[in-house]
Parts: C-alpha cells; structure tokens; sequence
C-alpha cells in the first residue's frame, strides 16, 4: 500500500500511515528531514508546479496546505503579521492540491485544514469535521472511508509571555521551539489521529482486494 503525504511538514500524518504498513513518501517545498527532522522517503518540491499525473498508482494521498491564511488567529492577530493572512492566496495551495489529486487518481485522497477553511472552500462540503486536540477544531475533505477520529488532549496551544506568540507546551520537544519552524510545529496531526485513518484505510483497501 502507498501512501502520499502533500505538504509533509515534521511527518506527523506520514508516521501513522508508516506504522500501519503504508509505504509512505512526504512532499514539502521545504527540506523537511534536515529542517524538521521528517523519518520518511522525502521529495522536495512546490505543489504548485508539480504534476498528479508523475505521482499515479499510490493508493491513499493526503495533503495538508498551510493553514494561516484560514486560521481564527489570523483574525485575531492577523494585522500585526508582516504578511497579514489572505484566503485568496491560501486557496490557491488548496486548489492546487485537489487538482493534483484529480490527476493522480488515488483510491482515497484526504485534504485537512482549520475549520474555517470551509467558509471560503464553499464548493465542496466537509467530510468530517471535528476537534483533533484541545482546542482545534480541523475540517477533512476527501472520499476517504468514515473512521472515528480520536482528539489528543494533551496537545493545546498557550499563551507564555506577553509578545502576542503562542507557543507550545511541554508535549513537543523544547529543542523545537524555534520562529522559524512553529507553524510547522502547531500544525503537525497527532499521531493518535493520523494513525486512525491509516487503519481505516487499511481495512478498506484490503476488503477491495478480498472482492
């Protein structure tokens, strides 16, 4: 079983899908094993240029675009941002993703994001939406089989000081507090989430072979 994860980051949906046996390949723009310490075969390159139609025959594609255009904090904090959040520009990776995925052809494709990505993605409608952490409430879109999806309580974004940043807590790893990669941070999948759609897919691609 293949497994590709668009938009791969520290790896957080690709461990899960590893652990239930996926052959599992992460694609960032960034170089996410040496900057984020990603476990798993890596290409690194731009979704907006890469084409589906190089990546056929994976069973499962999972892409998670960056979510700060989308995000409630954006709304909040947006305007003190050197570059404020901007929905339109934000669609783009998502429709880039979806277009990526028509060409590829998986058996089940999955897109995450914020909640508040559904009020600008208005025509396609959420599969599940749900919180994953404390928290965090996430949309996923996709045609991916119906699992439910267990919320890690220990992971909750905080407020520790009095610049306006929020910050981790304890659950990751302090070496990993650093500006440059804390989006990556906030926006890795819990593995106990991650791990429950690898299963799900799993069972249903293996019920497809038996018939």
């Amino acid at each position: 079983m293949k497994f590709l994860d668009c938009f791969c980051g520290m790896g957080g949906v690709s461990d899960g899908f590893a652990l239930e046996g996926f052959d599992v390949t992460g694609i960032d723009i960034v170089d996410a094993p040496k900057l984020l310490g990603y476990k798993h075969r890596f290409i690194q390159g731009d979704m907006m240029q890469l084409k589906g139609d190089d990546f056929e025959g994976y069973d499962v594609i999972w892409g998670s675009p960056p979510c700060r255009d989308f995000t409630s904090l954006g709304r909040i904090y947006g305007k003190r941002w050197k570059q404020p959040p901007n929905p339109q520009n934000g669609l783009k990776l998502v429709n880039a993703f979806l277009q990526f995925v028509k060409e590829a052809k998986p058996t089940y494709w999955i897109l995450e994001n914020v909640s508040e990505l559904k009020h600008h993605l208005k025509d396609l409608q959420p599969r599940t939406e749900t919180y994953i952490t404390r928290g965090k409430r996430h949309v996923f879109y996709g045609n991916y089989p119906l699992c439910l999806i267990p919320r890690d309580m220990r992971i909750k974004l905080r407020r520790t000081n009095q610049s306006g940043r929020d910050q981790p807590n304890r659950y990751f790893e302090p070496s990993l507090k650093t500006s440059k990669i804390r989006p990556f941070i906030f926006a890795k999948i819990p593995l106990s989430c991650s791990r429950a759609f690898a299963k799900a897919c799993k069972e249903a691609l293996e019920t497809k072979e038996i018939n």
